[in-house]
């Protein structure tokens, strides 16, 4: 959200610089491909992010794949400045951050495999929105994919009228943080005026207000209180988008995109009412009452395939975070159930032998992916036998099947590089360690989400640059903590004497670059 209006707020109240999985061009390659087309390699690709703040979404990314190169656009000179400094801080040399304008990105910048524009076109004025098409229309190379999000109607009706009054109040106040304590206060009296309404405003209110009453002060300031918050219809989104050139793709997350879950009456409404997949889209945003997209574009000459087919899956890489319950039984049978619960609590029940030995080979390589035709091969060498066929398309019909309706698990363009056990010398990866050396305790992974450190991890962090082992590192804790920045207790007290410091921190040392690895913050 960070283009000029007539001050730029965002350097008044910077927008916290967090990662967003949902647009990683490995997922954006990953619709590509699963809706026909040839996206071009993550591993070795151009990545243009439009409102990038100070790049925390653009430089793990970066990281992850220094064959590749980034830009990112943000009009702010404070967040700018910070990316600047994480970048000189981490070494890396393909990535680079610019103060500009969207509006004055031209020829010069050329083009792009990947063009992300997360959290800024709503929050433009009119002209700049038309800019974002422009930009996606003549800098996305021929296969490329464009992500925008940006807020919706109907959804956003309710949250329009939030909206306006807050405004309404906290514009009362100059100071940015008047503005926001303002806002909180008005959002708390009115939680408490509709507390015994038990009709229908009251219940939407109470629900809008629930959510908002969460979120973080840049939040509140720049969704809520900016000058600018113009949702849309998906349809006419699109409608704007055509003229350019651009094709809908389909959306981030695809479980968005699913008719399957209102039942059949309900899809057989929608292929009445809607002759297209915008239509489509649209009515499935009135029944939701959505509120938000993350939308992919592409080139009006890339014709994507909804009609998923199992063949898809052959190219891409698999991880499962989920877990195995119940009594399970022998993977053989195709009578005897096993269940699996996904993250969200979801639950599955499958019989299918090789989907079985699938799904508890990935359990095993959590969090780390395994290329499709890997995990076929491990999967009936569980099984004792050869891969057929058959087992091919089982294999891939069920993977995209979990995909599709469940959280169960992951697909991805391109396997995800990271150290499930540390090494010797451990090393983690770099943008963390210099987050973490700069006190921040929260870090990005190498699946690009946000990771929680604790207060050892914190500590810990940035020593694992490969040049100490064990022995080493515990030496060091040991002096961070008689010199007070990092407390070790026992029994709720705090540990002082130097030898009981370094066997607390010897003991306490495995487990925690264990937890490390698991969060997929190492690298060896």
């Amino acid at each position: 959200m960070n283009e000029a209006l007539s001050r730029n707020s965002y350097d008044d109240v910077p927008y916290d610089s967090y990662p967003y999985q949902q647009s990683h061009p490995s997922r954006l390659a990953t619709m590509a491909t699963l809706f026909g087309l040839t996206p071009p390699n993550v591993a070795k690709c151009r990545v243009l992010e439009l409102g990038c703040a100070a790049g925390g979404n653009l430089i793990p990314v970066a990281e992850a794949f220094p064959d590749s190169w980034f830009v990112g656009v943000d009009l702010s000179a404070r967040q700018i400045a910070d990316g600047e400094l994480m970048i000189r801080k981490t070494g890396l040399a393909n990535v680079a951050l610019r103060q500009a304008s969207i509006s004055d990105i031209d020829d010069t910048y050329g083009h792009f495999d990947y063009i992300i524009c997360h959290g800024v076109f709503s929050w433009v004025p009119r002209d700049v929105q038309q800019k974002i098409f422009e930009v996606c229309a003549n800098h996305l190379t021929p296969n490329g994919v464009a992500y925008v999000s940006y807020n919706t109607y109907p959804g956003w009706h309710m949250r329009g009228m939030i909206r306006d009054m807050m405004r309404y109040h906290a514009f009362r106040f100059d100071q940015p943080e008047q503005r926001i304590g303002q806002a909180r206060a008005l959002l708390d009296f009115l939680a408490q005026s509709t507390e015994k309404d038990t009709g229908a405003y009251g219940v939407l209110l109470r629900s809008e207000l629930d959510l908002l009453r969460r979120q973080s002060d840049h939040y509140i300031y720049h969704e809520q209180l900016e000058d600018f918050n113009e949702p849309v219809y998906f349809h006419q989104f699109m409608a704007r988008a055509e003229p350019f050139g651009l094709r809908y793709l389909g959306e981030s997350r695809i479980n968005t995109m699913v008719t399957g879950n209102f039942g059949p009456e309900v899809q057989k409404t929608l292929a009445v009412m809607a002759t297209d997949q915008i239509q489509t889209e649209q009515y499935l945003d009135f029944v939701r009452n959505r509120t938000f997209r993350e939308t992919l574009l592409v080139r009006v000459e890339a014709i994507p395939n909804w009609g998923i087919v199992p063949e898809r899956v052959y190219g891409l890489h698999v991880a499962c975070g989920a877990k195995a319950t119940g009594k399970g039984g022998e993977l053989a049978s195709n009578t005897v159930a096993q269940q699996f619960q996904s993250p969200s609590g979801m639950v599955i029940s499958a019989t299918g032998p090789v989907f079985k030995a699938a799904m508890l080979t990935l359990i095993e390589a959590w969090p780390g992916t395994i290329s499709f035709v890997e995990l076929l091969q491990r999967a009936v060498a569980k099984l004792g036998r050869i891969a057929t066929n058959e087992d091919l398309q089982t294999l891939a019909l069920g993977l995209l099947n979990a995909y599709i309706s469940s959280d169960l698990l992951e697909l991805h363009a391109t396997p995800l590089a990271f150290a499930r056990v540390p090494g010797e010398k451990p090393v983690a990866l770099v943008h963390a360690r210099v987050r973490a050396a700069d006190g921040h305790a929260s870090v990005t992974n190498r699946r690009h989400e946000l990771v929680k450190l604790s207060d050892m991890g914190l500590r810990l962090l940035p020593l694992l640059d490969g040049t100490r082992d064990r022995v080493a590192l515990v030496e060091s804790l040991t002096t961070k903590s008689l010199a007070g920045e990092l407390t070790v207790r026992r029994g709720g007290q705090p540990i002082t004497d130097a030898d009981e410091l370094h066997a607390g921190l010897t003991a306490t040392l495995g487990p925690t670059l264990d937890s490390l690895a698991r969060d997929a913050l190492l690298v060896k």
